[in-house]
């Protein structure tokens, strides 16, 4: 959203004027042709899978992933800045001052050492109070055993992201002489994010009654003002977090993008004139010319979410409200280019994790993603107990580049193949697909593949081959076919016999992914499969996923009966 130069606010109001007449001499719309008649239901009876050393081959290179290295750049503590918040972005909420000015309370043991920092910060984030839960961590940075600055990032993690940088900022006002670079960076990504995430939140309103008049007076000054501010400090606080690495840059850019695209929905959300609201050609004409004005607007937000993303994938953070947001933000926005598809996929259910048994499964049940690579011992991913809690989070990058070389027991293997598909699924990365595909296929000899584990297997196999990540298909879909969907695997397990104790969820999967990666023009016959694929599901399933499945069906069969 950059700088918004009055032009385009101009233009707006042109638009709105242009609206108000541009119907009066249209032809009235043309009556809809009826549909075809016939009904998909009659398809051809799903054929005989593959056998299953052929339905489960596995073509083409697998890709490996790119791990960065996490290295320590020279740096000095006296040079950490903190830049002032630009015009336009409002205090922190009052609520922020208790944070900002909390009593810390001391650990209860010694913590000068490595493991006696990590039991203070268990007791810490064991608090479910968020106010005695801050005040534990605030006691917390006086461990000597944990390294300056990250028991306040944390904090700031923690709270309200609002209260970001009223946490973080005076840290970084006065460092410590121990603070390293990179929880520099952290910390002032946190505070940036924060800055972000109070734009473009509080838009100018107009009272009724709206008639153009007093609607165009609003938007080209009340209106045009406000969004101006917003602008220009979602710009400049974007570019300061453009210059900071893996997650610090993540999670500003991530907070960047959700802000230029609330201010496109303020923007779009501004009153009409009565006339034109009244009068839906009129205010579809006016909709259609603003959409094209908010378009720049909107590919910059996008690409910023997705740049943030990107960096949160790499980080391996599985549930994070960050990406959440962006995620159904950008669904919300381009709703033909779902980041959000696979989430339908249905996977085998997961069995409840045990309560932690130690130190170091509590910690990684808590700690966001990056917290927990920088704090837990990567050799330690390999074993199960860690792996199932990792999944409830992340797996960091620093735990999966020792699960390259680790020797993974078969539950341990099956794990880690699970967190790769979560991994691929919610970001679109086409490597964990195949990194996913790499560990079910080389299970351990003399050792039976389980059917949960065929089933994931199949599902990897189903995805492999699509884009490399979320902004690739975003830029993609619709315009062609995004590549995956070789189903012969999960129709291997949809049709088997003796049955899969998961056909239902593949023969469901398998025409989900069919659905998703229909090409642009895909004719009625196409369709026509997907409805098809998605009864013979039906029929295997019981309870909430049949009937979507039977929902899913209908859709496909209206496309199918839609004349092209």
């Amino acid at each position: 959203m950059r700088s918004i130069p009055r032009s385009i606010f101009t233009a707006l109001a042109a638009a709105m004027g242009l609206s108000l007449a541009a119907c009066a001499a249209a032809p009235p719309p043309a009556p809809n042709a009826p549909a075809a008649p016939g009904d998909a239901r009659a398809a051809t009876p799903p054929p005989a899978p593959l056998p299953e050393e052929e339905a489960f081959a596995v073509r083409g290179t697998l890709k490996d992933e790119w791990l960065p290295l996490l290295k320590q750049t020279p740096f000095n503590p006296k040079s950490a800045l903190v830049p002032p918040a630009p015009a336009g972005v409002p205090a922190p909420p009052a609520a922020c001052e208790a944070f900002a000015r909390r009593a810390p309370v001391a650990p209860a043991r010694a913590c000068g050492d490595a493991q006696g920092a990590l039991d203070a910060l268990d007791a810490a984030l064991a608090e479910d109070d968020v106010a005695k839960r801050d005040a534990r961590l605030a006691g917390v940075e006086t461990c000597a055993g944990l390294e300056a600055g990250l028991a306040r990032a944390l904090r700031a993690e923690l709270a309200p992201v609002a209260c970001g940088d009223a946490i973080a900022a005076p840290f970084i006002e006065a460092p410590p002489a121990t603070l390293k670079g990179d929880l520099y960076q952290v910390l002032l990504g946190l505070t940036l994010s924060a800055r972000l995430a109070r734009t473009a939140t509080e838009p100018p309103a107009l009272r009724p009654p709206y008639d153009v008049q007093r609607v165009l007076a609003f938007t080209k000054g009340p209106l045009f003002t406000w969004v101006t501010d917003q602008a220009r400090a979602i710009e400049d606080l974007g570019r300061l977090g453009v210059e900071l690495p893996f997650y610090a840059k993540g999670i500003v850019a991530v907070e960047s993008g959700r802000a230029d695209m609330r201010l496109v929905e303020a923007v779009r959300s501004a009153p009409l004139p009565d006339a034109m609201r009244k009068d839906a050609e009129l205010s579809n004409v006016y909709y259609a010319e603003l959409d094209q004005l908010l378009e720049p607007w909107k590919t910059r937000g996008r690409d910023a979410a997705l740049v943030g993303l990107r960096e949160l994938s790499s980080v391996g953070v599985l549930r994070d409200p960050r990406v959440d947001g962006a995620r159904v933000m950008l669904s919300r926005l381009y709703g033909g280019r779902r980041v959000d598809a696979l989430d339908a996929l249905e996977l085998p259910p997961l069995p409840e994790a045990a309560a932690p048994a130690s130190g170091a499964e509590r910690l990684a049940a808590r700690l966001p993603t990056y917290y927990a690579g920088r704090l837990l011992p990567a050799d330690a991913a390999a074993r199960p107990e860690l792996l199932r809690v990792l999944l409830g989070r992340g797996v960091p990058l620093q735990h999966r580049a020792a699960l390259r070389t680790a020797q993974l027991s078969p539950e341990a293997r099956l794990l880690y193949a699970r967190a790769r598909l979560e991994l691929g699924r919610l970001y679109w990365r086409a490597v964990d697909f195949d990194q996913a595909t790499a560990l079910l296929t080389a299970w351990p000899e003399g050792t039976p593949r389980p059917p949960e584990a065929t089933m994931l297997l199949a599902l990897a196999l189903g995805l492999r081959n699509g884009p490399e990540d979320a902004a690739l298909m975003m830029r993609r879909a619709p315009l062609a076919g995004l590549g995956l969907g070789d189903l012969a695997a999960l129709d291997w397990v949809a049709r088997a016999k003796p049955a899969s104790p998961y056909a239902g969820i593949a023969a469901y999967d398998a025409a989900l992914i069919k659905q998703i990666a229909a090409p642009q023009g895909a004719d009625a016959s196409y369709w026509s499969d997907v409805a098809a694929r998605f009864r013979e599901a039906q029929a295997l399933l019981t309870g909430p996923l049949a009937q979507a499945a039977e929902e899913r069906a209908r859709a496909a069969d209206e496309v199918a009966r839609t004349p092209r």
